[in-house]
Formats: C-alpha cells, sequence, structure tokens
C-alpha cells in the first residue's frame, strides 16, 4: 500500500510538471522513448522484491494491454498529459490509471457493449481490466524484460490518393475549446468513391477530433461565403458545418485512438465540383497554441461493389421549434419513431434506395451537444424482437463519431427506426463563459454553443 502511494505521488508530481489538460480531458504531452527504457540506458528492470514472484508485471502481462489500448493516445507528441510507452513510464503513471479504468472513462469508447458491436472497439475487454487493476494493486512490478511480449503485425500500409491539407496554418484563439471548419475543393474531375479515410493532425497535443462533411456542388458556394465572412483561415462552427448543414453527410470522422480506415468493396461516391468540409475541435494548452495544419489522406476508386451514403435522421417537428428542454430540468426526454423504408427514396434519391424497400444500415452515429445525458437508436421490429443499433449511456460531446457495425442491420418495410435523447438542463450540467457557469434557460433546436440537437447520421446502401 505504501508503494502504491508513493507511486501515486510521484505520478502527481511528474503530471503537475507538464502542460496537463483539464482534468477529464485529454491534450499535453510528456516525452518518453519507444525502447522500453530511458534514452542511453539499458531496459529498466524490477524494483519489486519477489517481482519473479509477483502475480502479474509489467513486461509478461501488463505490456501489451497497455499497448495496444493506452499507448495510441498516450505517447509523445500525441493528446493524451503523458506517455505509457516506456517501462519507467508505466510504473510511474499506474497510481493515476486505476481509477480511470474502474470508472470507464478511459479507454474513451462511449457506445454501451449491451447494444451492438462495432470494429475498431477501443474499449477494454473485461479480463485486461482486471489484470491491470491487480498489477496497479500490487505496485506495478516491472518484472523481467525478457518477457515482454512479441512485437505484432504492422498497420498494412495504405497508398493515399489524396492529402489534403489545411489551406494555410491555424492558431487556435479561443480556449479552452477551438471549433473551426475549413473548406477543402475536391480536385477531381471525375466521379470517384471515398474507400479509405485518414486525418493526419499537425499539432497533435490540441487536435481533440475531427469531422470531414461532404458538401454537394449545388452547396459549395454557401461553405465558401461562410468562410470568406470572418477573418483569418477557416470559420467558427459549432456541432455541424453551419449554413443548415446538419444534414450534410459526413464523410468520416477522426478522435484519438481512430486507425486509418479501408473498405475496398464499400465506398461514399462524391460528385466533381464537391467540398469537403473538415471541422476541427481543438482543445488548446495554457498559453500560446501552436499553429495546425492537419491534413485530410483519402483513398479512392473508380467503383465499387457498395455504393455508400450517409444520410441524417431525426424528427422534422424538433427543426421546427417543438423540441423545447426546459431551463432547470434535471431529466428531458425526447423520442421520435417511423417507418423509414416510406419516405426514404423521396428525401434521400442520392441513396439509391427505392420508397418500399428494404435497405442497409452499416454504420450509425448520434449527436447532441453540451447538455446531452443519453441517447440512442434502435429498431422496433415488426413482428420480431427488437434491435439495438447504438447505445451512449453516457454522453460527453467530446467523444463522439462514427460506429462501424461487425454486423450491418437490414431495416425491411414495417420496421420503424426510434431515435431517443435525454438532456440535464438544470443548474449544475450548465457550461461555463470567462469562468463563471452560465444560468440555466430554456433550449431547442440550433446550432449554436449554447443550442442542442438530437440527430442520428446513418451510413446506408440498398439490400445488395
Amino acid at each position: 500500500m505504501e508503494r502504491r502511494l508513493a507511486l501515486a505521488l510521484l505520478a502527481v508530481f511528474a503530471l503537475a510538471c507538464q502542460n496537463a489538460a483539464p482534468a477529464g480531458d485529454e491534450a499535453g504531452t510528456t516525452g518518453g522513448d519507444t525502447s522500453g527504457g530511458t534514452a542511453g540506458s539499458e531496459p529498466p528492470t524490477s524494483t519489486t522484491e519477489g517481482a519473479s514472484e509477483a502475480r502479474y508485471t509489467y513486461w509478461r502481462d501488463a505490456k501489451a494491454i497497455l499497448d495496444k489500448h493506452c499507448a495510441t493516445c498516450h505517447r509523445p507528441g500525441d493528446v493524451a498529459p503523458f506517455s505509457l510507452e516506456t517501462a519507467e513510464e508505466a510504473q510511474m503513471f499506474a497510481g493515476l490509471l486505476a481509477p480511470a479504468i474502474l470508472d470507464g472513462t478511459m479507454p474513451p469508447w462511449p457506445p454501451s457493449a449491451d447494444c451492438n458491436r462495432y470494429a475498431h472497439d477501443r474499449s477494454l475487454p473485461e479480463a485486461d481490466r482486471e489484470l491491470l487493476l491487480a498489477w496497479i494493486d500490487d505496485g506495478a512490478p516491472l518484472g523481467d524484460p525478457a518477457d515482454a511480449p512479441p512485437q505484432g503485425p504492422a498497420a498494412p500500409t495504405i497508398a493515399w490518393d489524396l492529402d489534403m491539407p489545411l489551406p494555410e496554418p491555424y492558431v487556435a484563439t479561443k480556449s479552452p475549446d477551438d471549433y473551426r471548419c475549413f473548406v477543402l475543393d475536391w480536385p477531381e474531375d471525375q466521379l470517384k468513391y471515398v474507400i479509405g479515410f485518414d486525418v493526419v493532425p499537425d499539432a497533435r497535443p490540441i487536435v481533440h477530433h475531427a469531422i470531414a462533411f461532404l458538401i454537394p456542388p449545388g452547396s459549395v458556394t454557401t461553405y465558401k461565403n461562410l468562410d470568406a465572412a470572418e477573418d483569418g483561415p477557416g470559420y467558427t462552427c459549432y456541432g455541424s458545418p453551419g449554413g443548415g448543414g446538419f444534414s450534410q453527410q459526413w464523410l468520416g470522422a477522426w478522435a484519438p485512438g481512430t486507425q486509418p480506415s479501408l473498405d475496398e468493396k464499400r465506398g461514399i461516391p462524391v460528385q466533381p465540383g464537391s467540398a469537403i468540409v473538415l471541422q476541427m475541435h481543438y482543445h488548446p494548452m495554457s498559453g500560446t497554441s501552436p499553429a495546425d495544419q492537419t491534413r485530410l489522406r483519402l483513398k479512392l476508386a473508380d467503383s465499387v461493389e457498395v455504393p455508400l451514403h450517409v444520410i441524417p435522421f431525426t424528427n422534422p417537428d424538433w427543426l421546427g421549434g417543438s423540441m423545447q428542454i426546459p431551463a432547470g430540468e434535471s431529466s428531458v426526454v425526447h423520442d421520435f419513431e417511423v417507418d423509414l423504408t416510406g419516405f426514404i427514396g423521396d428525401f434521400f434519391p442520392q441513396a439509391g434506395v427505392k420508397n418500399g424497400e428494404p435497405f442497409v444500415m452499416h454504420e450509425v452515429s448520434l449527436h447532441m451537444h453540451t447538455r446531452g445525458r443519453r441517447a440512442s437508436l434502435e429498431l422496433d421490429r415488426q413482428g420480431a424482437e427488437d434491435e439495438c443499433a447504438l447505445y451512449i449511456p453516457n454522453w460527453d460531446f467530446s467523444w463522439q463519431g462514427g460506429y462501424r457495425l461487425n454486423e450491418p442491420i437490414t431495416v425491411k418495410p414495417g420496421d420503424r427506426l426510434r431515435l431517443t435523447c435525454e438532456w440535464d438542463n438544470s443548474a449544475a450540467n450548465q457550461p461555463f463563459e470567462n469562468g463563471v457557469q452560465v444560468e440555466p434557460a430554456d433550449l431547442g433546436w440550433g446550432e449554436g454553443t449554447g443550442d442542442e440537437m438530437c440527430l442520428s447520421v446513418l451510413t446506408v446502401s440498398p439490400v445488395h
């Protein structure tokens, strides 16, 4: 116990000497070396007596778990506030890991495992969770470096067709969060399909997440006008790219820990004359923020077996004012359900799905703003058991994105999609402005910081 306390105090002391983000957020980094020890030295051996008899050790047991689930963000130059790449770092910060592991906030993975399964799941399996907690409780012994796990297979190399940086470097000016949108011209003069997606953050310690919105040719001028109306690179945006852009389809999203995606059989069509609006969420550290020129990388194909289309799903009446969230209420719920097959062809002809025909959902997401509490997307099957597509039980605006279903869901005529959102608009759940918590106010649908939304984004295709 004394050793655990000493490790925790040492970790807190080390963390205080860095440019750490506010509690609960990941920003800032520390230096570190990737060799399993400090630069210019041999890998450290156990500093715990009897380490050879320990239930678990870093080298034999914990390293593989930390490398897979933690060090993708907790590494030098990345968004996390300290590195976990070396044995010394893992032992030093072990005392800080237990609370985040216990409450499930790290690694960040919002979807409920009781709802569905998704590709690129970042959550910590129960067995790994218990092993890490036991290792930390035993004093985080290092063990023998000879027990280190073998190096895993290298990630496949993707030959990107487009490498699209922000038009010019941008320095975040708002703190603690700066949402900025940048218009990227589409360079292709023929129809192409996006089959691979990646975002390469430049100033990684302050880049919290990024969403790429696909803007059709007829709407490009609207977004270029938004850009031109503000000084400096890009324009301010929050929750969507603006310009009524909640309905603009997503091309892809990135958050810390997200890996490049590639699907050679399925892709999103992009017409000549289109544009991409890349929304950047910056979380600046205290003091001067570095300039950022993040890059968007895409893999293209001339044709695909399954064309994908991204469509918004929400209650149109909510946009007209029916989604009221009274001030002071700690639990306000709105839901909406409909047989989407009845009119999907009328409202979203680009999806290639005709009215009255089934369609397939490949990827799903949910979107609210800062007062969100929970959200879900479910399928009320006609004559069959209901099916859950996505459930976020503890909403966090900072951690959102698209979730590709391991098993795509076929929506048939008669099935009803149900979207449910709950908000906490009590005094205790209000944001801070200039260090002062704002008073509760009646909320409704809107794109501003103080507004709210309840929206699902679906990546769909016809049945093949």
